[in-house]
């Protein structure tokens, strides 16, 4: 019953997805593809709030309070999502609690993520936050294959919460570690000594 009425809706890299304070109308299960969910300050100035790929889902916590949005959402490559009406899906809540459960499980897991995301960049340094975005891209991949970066660097200082410059800069760094870098693709020597690495500024 969830999925009824439910759509695919293909997005081009680069095309937004919804704006900043527009009516929050939907909630998204990202099928492929990257999602950047994003606020724009007064000044013009963005903050990456978070990337989101195949398998996520996001606008629960909006779309179910009938609340606007609390940040854009733009596809960073080419995307399809499952679109969810959100007038239904708060119809269909309000006769389920256990469905309602389900549905706050991820905007809870997201809360605890944003939360950890915000003591990494309050305790971290600049490499030890490039290489804990590495050691995650890690973990989703196949064993100690080379892993690919899955969007450009420019939008992973913004993720870390750092500049690009300083992003290379902690890149470079990292080759100290036993992480060689080439284009999008990366080789990690050691994970268990990144791990460390990592671990150095959580204690």
């Amino acid at each position: 019953m969830l999925l009824k009425g439910a759509r695919v809706q293909g997005l081009g890299a680069g095309q937004i997805l919804f704006l900043q304070d527009e009516p929050a109308d939907a909630l998204f299960v990202v099928l492929d593809g990257w999602i950047k969910l994003y606020r724009t300050a007064a000044s013009g100035i963005e903050a990456m709030i978070g990337a989101m790929r195949d398998g996520q889902s996001f606008g629960e916590a909006a779309a179910l309070c009938g609340q606007p949005w609390p940040v854009s959402a733009e596809a960073i490559s080419p995307a399809r999502l499952l679109r969810l009406d959100a007038g239904r899906v708060r119809r269909l809540l309000q006769s389920d609690p256990v469905l309602a459960t389900s549905m706050l499980a991820p905007a809870f897991l997201r809360l605890q993520q944003l939360v950890a995301h915000i003591e990494e960049l309050k305790t971290c340094t600049s490499v030890q936050r490039a290489a804990e975005f590495l050691l995650d891209l890690h973990e989703e991949g196949e064993g100690d294959s080379p892993i690919t970066l899955p969007y450009n660097k420019a939008l992973i200082a913004g993720r870390l919460g750092m500049k690009p410059e300083t992003l290379s800069r902690a890149f470079a760094r990292l080759r100290d570690h036993g992480v060689q870098i080439e284009a999008t693709m990366v080789h990690i020597k050691d994970v268990a000594h990144l791990r460390d690495l990592v671990a150095e500024g959580l204690a």
